[in-house]
């Protein structure tokens, strides 16, 4: 076989557990003393081990960082998704994390953890068995991290899993600018810090959720995650100060137990939370239009952006809607995340709709309305109440939802 001299070859170690055996591929350090100077353990997310992901860690050798892949979900008998991750045994992180970390004091080196995705609860679960008593060098690294219980409905707080607010590592989290989840980061981050973590937040400009590996990536996404290795190193640089402390995992108080919803609807629900939510945004002329203005009227306020492909494949059919309810006292309003009016303009100039787009540059409305996933939509009655809610993508001529609007229409 051929090896260009850039590229690093990657050794295979076994850890034995009592229920599986788990394949540790290592990418080797190419630092001259042939010692490893750091050393990351890569989780993998509900997309499984990326070669994306391989890529960075041969990117991070040339720097003598080695790197751990290991692919649960294989030893699980499963493909890499969701709800498998939640399937994982916690006592499988935490013999990874054992294993990681002693092969690490004895090169002395400091140790990562890299969890992108919902991997992040992955690490969360793991690491607070872990610091059950005192650790010192090991930090950890969040990529667009998920780490909600189940995504929050339309109108709801967010649940988060309860390790979150006992973990105490140094933690950086990498959030992309175009998510939903942008405008809760900092929410998360302030769950993080409860027992003592020091929290490093960065929002990365101009990219979607992930945007390093996308096959749709636009042209600025693929060039900022070509810089995504060096990235990783200064997150890694900035925790290397707070390393050394030993610290030992918060009180972990189950409220009420973690419970993972097994399926979604793909219905409008009915919608049980708090009413009394104001909307006052300008559209894209430059008018101010509240919500208050449509007393009388059933809405249809939907919360989407560009770059969402499943806002994009609905709103057709909301025009459809519109259409066959023509002449009724009823309107859509579709309020956009914080992209520039020049983009929104572009992409209504491309795929012409027939109802208000709102402009949200500071996430104001967002935060109101408590969205956590794009597209999310909620159905107003003519007092402006809030009788249904959905969050995903649908066809908004199906008859179950023509039912129900045609419901508060009649009222």
């Amino acid at each position: 076989m051929f090896v260009s001299p850039t590229m690093v070859l990657a050794d295979t170690q076994l850890l034995e557990l009592e229920e599986a055996t788990l394949s540790v591929e290592t990418v080797a350090s190419q630092h001259p003393s042939s010692q490893p100077q750091a050393r990351i353990l890569w989780l993998p997310s509900e997309y499984g081990i990326l070669p994306q992901e391989r890529q960075l860690a041969q990117s991070l050798a040339a720097f003598g960082i080695e790197s751990w892949f290991v692919d649960i979900y294989e030893a699980m008998f499963l493909s890499p998704t969701a709800s498998a991750v939640d399937d994982v045994p916690t006592n499988w992180i935490v013999s990874l994390v054992q294993k990681a970390q002693q092969q690490s004091q004895q090169d002395q080196v400091p140790m990562w953890i890299i969890a992108p995705n919902k991997a992040a609860q992955l690490a969360v679960r793991g690491l607070i068995d872990f610091q059950q008593s005192p650790r010192n060098q090991i930090g950890l690294i969040l990529l667009n991290p998920n780490l909600y219980l189940n995504t929050p409905k339309p109108g709801e707080e967010a649940q988060y899993w309860s390790q979150v607010s006992a973990l105490n590592l140094p933690v950086s989290i990498l959030q992309a600018e175009q998510s939903p989840w942008r405008w809760r980061v900092m929410g998360l981050a302030e769950r993080l810090q409860s027992s003592g973590s020091d929290v490093f937040v960065q929002v990365q400009k101009q990219v979607r959720d992930r945007f390093y590996f996308r096959p749709d990536a636009l042209p600025e996404e693929r060039e900022i995650a070509h810089a995504l290795a060096d990235k990783i190193r200064a997150m890694m640089r900035m925790q290397l100060p707070y390393l050394q402390e030993s610290r030992q995992a918060g009180l972990l108080t189950l409220d009420k137990p973690n419970q993972v919803e097994t399926t979604r609807s793909v219905d409008l629900q009915v919608f049980n939370g708090e009413q009394g939510r104001e909307l006052q945004l300008k559209n894209l002329q430059g008018q101010s239009v509240a919500l208050s203005d449509y007393q009388g009227q059933v809405v249809l306020l939907n919360f989407w952006a560009s770059w969402c492909p499943p806002c994009v494949h609905e709103m057709p059919s909301m025009a459809r809607l519109k259409n066959q309810l023509k002449g009724q006292p009823f309107e859509i309003l579709a309020v956009n995340l914080a992209e520039s009016q020049a983009a929104i303009q572009a992409f209504t100039d491309s795929h012409p709709v027939n109802f208000p787009i709102l402009l949200d540059p500071s996430g104001s409305a967002v935060k109101t309305w408590q969205v956590f996933a794009y597209p999310s939509t909620y159905l107003i009655d003519k007092n402006g109440k809030i009788r249904y809610a959905l969050f995903g993508g649908t066809e908004w001529d199906q008859v179950n939802h023509l039912e129900k609007v045609k419901g508060l229409l009649a009222e």
